[in-house]
């Protein structure tokens, strides 16, 4: 993973400018990482390769327009295997996924704090 799960920056200019409906794609987020991190995993694990690409498509641009880049990096780069057709993705790169999950979940835990 190249950038940090979370753009300090770009999440900053995206509070400001959507206000107090940024709370609502928060929350929404806090709802939905974790579920699509299970669904990600559940899609390798069972070679569900349809899955493993909606879902990372999802993930890779939600995650974009909040502004945590490296999660979408994350979520792109399995996009992309699983666009191939190939549930084959790399230890490291799942590993990548969760930690940056996990990451962009705490962050924004505490931004609604």
């Amino acid at each position: 993973m190249s950038q940090t799960a979370m753009d300090a920056a770009a999440f900053t200019e995206m509070k400001e400018l959507m206000g107090e409906s940024f709370n609502e794609i928060i929350s929404m987020c806090l709802q939905s990482l974790p579920a699509q991190l299970a669904e990600i995993e559940s899609a390798i694990k069972n070679n569900n390769v349809d899955t493993l690409f909606s879902v990372t498509h999802k993930m890779k641009s939600s995650c974009g327009s909040i502004g945590a880049f490296g999660l979408a990096e994350s979520a792109g780069a399995i996009e992309i295997i699983s666009r191939k057709g190939s549930t084959d993705i790399p230890g490291q790169l799942i590993n990548d996924l969760r930690e940056s999950t996990n990451q962009v979940i705490s962050i924004l835990a505490a931004e609604l704090k």
